[in-house]
């Protein structure tokens, strides 16, 4: 009997961990939510590395709302945003100079990746604001800016677009990237009232 109760442990602990060559994802999310999309791309790979230690970044998507000139108020308009987007609905990957890279659905709760040391960078794929525009209405703008927060560092265009987070990680360390998208809603109508 408690051979088969630590088969079945083992078994749950293997599960709700995910390798693949040279990455570790785990998810904080709860039991109920897994990451959709997860895809590996082969990076450059230093045959000295194989035996270098793992570190871990823990990722973390925060989406927000900024509205001006929304009906009936701005408060509704970015209650109806913020209960329509979420963190999840945004594509990142995670690459380094030493280990192949990963995409995932973005988490408000972290998403840990393994890498090994040296330089890291997390994009994101581009939010498409197309849906929710539509639904606050024919005049309604949305805009997304970006920030990052904690040991990752943002890059921006000359536009002021962001591009990515970029840190540099030491052998054994773990470090917090947390990539926030503002919905920036100008004119909105919120189709439901508060």
């Amino acid at each position: 009997m408690i051979k088969l109760l630590t088969l079945v442990t083992a078994a749950c602990f293997l599960s709700s961990t995910l390798s693949i060559a040279g990455f570790t994802q785990i998810n904080l999310e709860a039991f109920g939510q897994t990451n959709a999309t997860t895809e590996t791309k082969r990076g450059p790979q230093d045959p000295e590395s194989t035996n270098t230690e793992m570190s871990s970044i823990n990722i973390t998507k925060t989406v927000k709302c900024d509205s001006s000139l929304g009906l009936p108020s701005d408060k509704s308009v970015c209650q109806f945003v913020l209960a329509n987007v979420d963190s999840g609905q945004f594509t990142l990957e995670v690459s380094s100079e030493q280990s192949e890279s990963t995409s995932f659905q973005g988490s408000s709760n972290g998403t840990i990746i393994s890498v090994l040391p040296g330089n890291y960078s997390v994009t994101e794929v581009t939010f498409d604001t197309m849906e929710i525009e539509n639904q606050l209405g024919e005049n309604a703008i949305v805009d997304v800016l970006t920030e990052t927060n904690g040991d990752c560092t943002g890059q921006f265009n000359e536009l002021d677009t962001f591009l990515q987070a970029t840190g540099s990680i030491e052998a054994n360390e773990t470090h917090v990237c947390e990539i926030i998208n503002t919905l920036s809603i100008s004119q909105g109508v919120s189709p439901e009232e508060p």
